[in-house]
């Protein structure tokens, strides 16, 4: 297949580099001429998930562009870009999607259906979440984290032969990938759990795994949890999910080493997901009377950190 991956970062290197590796023709783009540079040169560098020594990486070799305009064609689009770019995302490979080239969003946040719909028409459009996860190195390189599961879906939850053939090639490339008729309960569940892991990990400095090891982190995990619940309830949101903590448990323990990509971002000095998380529950909340103080503490505390750099501020 002709697949490209709109998103250079740590997820966007992970489906390329298994994509890549797997036989299709890779095109990623990224806006940061930098990764794209490093990218043309090497490849993405996929570094093994226990490796410690940053010099034996795979290489895979990916077509890079800065820009979606020059590819001419193209049987799959995936959008793996943070939630405040989608929309520019979607503008740069409209042109590519139609009856026979699907986009596929794979993201972290909420709102991002509501953006891309506004370029590409719904019967073009799947939704995707993933529990993969990465650290982005320097260059093009990227440590593997996390092997957890990829769900992707149909708006309407129908199993089309489209969504069936997008399964088979990401799980015959060594993504797990499993068919979801509840694709946006199941990304409800995913964003309230991140909501409650990406913040907390970012405010603390901790990598996931230590999360789960003191109570106070817990307590202040499960009542970002409830908060969401209580929200996703509200708007009767069908979270495909027995039991959110223990979702929270199983990707914490998953991802342990890893750092979480809010985390990544506030360490890297760039503008978090916290709007498209827990910002988004707030604002779902307030919308249908539902009280989340914790959440709101939350985002004022994570765009606190963004504004502010390490060192004593003077007044």
């Amino acid at each position: 297949m002709k697949i490209v991956i709109v998103g250079g970062g740590a997820i966007g290197r992970l489906f390329g580099s298994f994509l890549g590796k797997g036989g299709h023709e890779v095109s990623l783009i990224d806006v940061n001429q930098d990764i794209v540079g490093a990218m043309q040169g090497e490849g993405i560098g996929l570094m093994a998930q226990d490796e410690q020594d940053r010099d034996i990486i795979i290489s895979v070799p990916v077509n890079a562009l800065h820009n979606g305009s020059k590819v001419e064609g193209a049987d799959l689009v995936l959008i793996l870009v943070k939630s405040q770019a989608t929309l520019a995302a979607a503008q740069s490979v409209a042109h590519l999607v139609n009856e026979a080239c699907p986009v596929l969003c794979i993201q972290a946040g909420l709102g991002n259906l509501e953006s891309v719909q506004k370029v590409i028409p719904p019967q073009h459009i799947l939704l995707g979440l993933t529990f993969m996860s990465g650290t982005a190195l320097g260059d093009s390189r990227v440590r593997q984290g996390g092997i957890g599961t990829t769900y992707i879906g149909e708006l309407n939850g129908a199993f089309t032969p489209r969504l069936k053939k997008i399964a088979s090639v990401f799980n015959d490339c060594g993504i797990v990938t499993r068919m979801a008729r509840r694709i946006m309960g199941r990304l409800w569940a995913k964003v309230i759990v991140n909501s409650a892991i990406n913040p907390v990990s970012a405010i603390l400095k901790v990598p996931n795994g230590c999360l789960t090891s003191r109570e106070e982190s817990i307590a202040l995990m499960k009542t970002l949890l409830d908060e969401g619940k209580r929200v996703a309830d509200a708007i009767s949101i069908d979270l495909a999910c027995e039991d959110l903590y223990q979702l929270l448990q199983d990707t914490c323990q998953q991802s342990a080493n890893n750092l979480s990509s809010m985390l990544q971002d506030i360490l890297n000095d760039r503008a978090t997901e916290i709007d498209a998380q827990n910002g988004e529950i707030c604002r779902y909340a307030g919308m249908n009377g539902v009280s989340v103080p914790t959440h709101q503490a939350i985002v004022q505390l994570i765009k606190l950190l963004e504004r502010w750099k390490p060192g004593i501020e003077h007044a």
